[in-house]
């Protein structure tokens, strides 16, 4: 690794780093009204999200807890007041940390402990003690609790837990109660991933720079991890992705220690995560070599797509049309698009996901504003967005026809009104930043669509 070149990057991006940046006491409990007016809309007296390492995005978003340690966790939001973070004896320390952002309150409960451990000095509290200092006693009356996690990540020991203290017909599965809130940024949300995306690019440039034949896939993705972290970025939304040769089957493969060759394409992606918020960065490059013709027509018709979807999003969000436009102009793109496979027929390769997701305080699981053929919803007015478009170059049997395993073009944006911009400043196409040691992108090549963010604020 060139550890010289790596810290250029460094020097030349940090001071543009708002490390200072962050979601306010204010916002928070701005949030919780949101969320506390549309509970006593729908009758509940309290809601419930979970969280763990795989889930961060809710706690996060309502309480401010980015850094979830060892237990899963959760809040519960009453419909009026200040919500409870409630965590296991372990993790816990590090919730008390956390929820000091955002002023929510802090309970241990015994049964979020996973550990076998002892200890001695933890302070448990009953589940049903910290719901009824939350909620007002109505002899008679039962509490109302809505779940706000999805069944795909909610442990069934905190259904039951709720649902043999307070009854099974009182707790209801709302997802989308919390989830559409989610969806409409505020400015200083957009405002952090501009910084989470700052970094993901500066990390890019460092995983260029150190790519070439002969690398192990780890030591790329150690370029991009230590560039993230010295900028200012905790943790990140998913194991940083580098996926060489065969390995490109894995579509989202966390590096591993398989040496790169000369002439394999490798895909590249980052997801640095700046208090709380995520950024974005994912390209595919051809490592030592050209392309070759067919390798230039895959790759061309993938940009293709990247520019086709980008500019029904600008068109849906400027005409306010239904966010399946955007899906639906993209599948047209497809349906006219063919390339020769390696058996010389006309083919269109295959789309591995939708186009377009949500994202903030997780890179992907925000749970609601993806843009599928089925989305009648339009755009929100101010949203943080990926563009995610790629090609698998084997067909439905796994059968290799094209002549590239999965090439990959991911980046975020923002929306504002009927304004849109992206985040990265990185180009579509990357092949020539290959060993050149670039510590910024070069004026000429940033980003077609790249708007900053910084003069729209007010």
């Amino acid at each position: 690794m060139n550890h010289d070149l790596v810290e250029k990057i460094i020097e030349t991006h940090s001071p543009k780093i708002k490390r200072e940046l962050e979601i306010t006491r204010q916002e928070y409990a701005k949030r919780w009204t949101i969320v506390q007016q549309k509970m006593r809309q729908k009758g509940y007296d309290i809601a419930y999200a979970c969280g763990s390492e795989l889930d961060r995005s809710d706690a996060a978003w309502l309480a401010g807890v980015f850094d979830p340690i060892i237990e899963r966790y959760g809040i519960l939001i009453p419909a009026r007041g200040k919500p409870v973070v409630v965590a296991g004896s372990e993790g816990g320390h590090v919730i008390e940390e956390s929820v000091q952002r955002s002023g929510a309150g802090i309970a241990l409960l015994r049964e979020y402990q996973i550990s076998d451990e002892d200890y001695r000095f933890a302070k448990f509290s009953p589940l049903e003690e910290v719901v009824y200092k939350l909620v007002p006693f109505r002899p008679g009356k039962p509490i109302k609790v809505a779940i706000l996690s999805s069944g795909q990540f909610i442990p069934y020991d905190h259904v039951t837990l709720f649902q043999g203290r307070f009854g099974a017909d009182n707790v209801v599965f709302d997802l989308e109660l919390l989830r559409k809130i989610k969806y409409e940024k505020s400015i200083s949300e957009l405002a952090l991933c501009a910084v989470a995306n700052q970094i993901a690019d500066a990390a890019f440039l460092g995983m260029m720079a150190v790519l070439r034949p002969g690398v192990r896939e780890l030591d790329v993705a150690a370029a991009a991890d230590y560039i993230m972290k010295r900028l200012g970025a905790r943790r990140t939304g998913f194991p940083t992705i580098v996926s060489s040769g065969p390995r490109g089957r894995t579509v989202l493969g966390p590096a591993t220690n398989r040496v790169i060759k000369k002439g394999e394409f490798v895909s590249l992606g980052l997801s640095p995560t700046f208090n709380g918020y995520h950024g974005i960065m994912r390209r595919t490059v051809k490592v030592g070599q050209p392309w070759t013709k067919e390798e230039q027509a895959f790759m061309e018709a993938l940009e293709g797509l990247y520019h086709v979807v980008i500019k029904a999003t600008m068109e849906a969000a400027g005409k306010d049309l239904p966010s399946k436009f955007i899906d639906e102009q993209g599948k047209k793109y497809l349906e006219r698009t063919k390339i020769k496979d390696k058996s010389g027929r006309w083919r269109t390769p295959r789309e591995p996901y939708t186009f377009i997701h949500n994202t903030g305080c997780s890179e992907c699981q925000e749970g609601y504003g993806a843009v599928t053929p089925y989305t009648e919803n339009r755009l929100a007015r101010t949203a943080a967005l990926m563009i995610d478009v790629a090609f698998m170059g084997f067909d439905e049997r796994g059968e290799l026809v094209f002549p590239i395993e999965y090439a990959v073009i991911e980046d975020a944006f923002w929306k504002k009104g009927k304004e849109v911009g992206v985040f990265n400043r990185i180009p579509l196409v990357v092949q020539d930043f290959e060993g050149r040691g670039l510590t910024e992108v070069p004026e000429t090549r940033i980003n077609p669509y790249y708007k900053p963010l910084s003069r729209r604020l007010s």
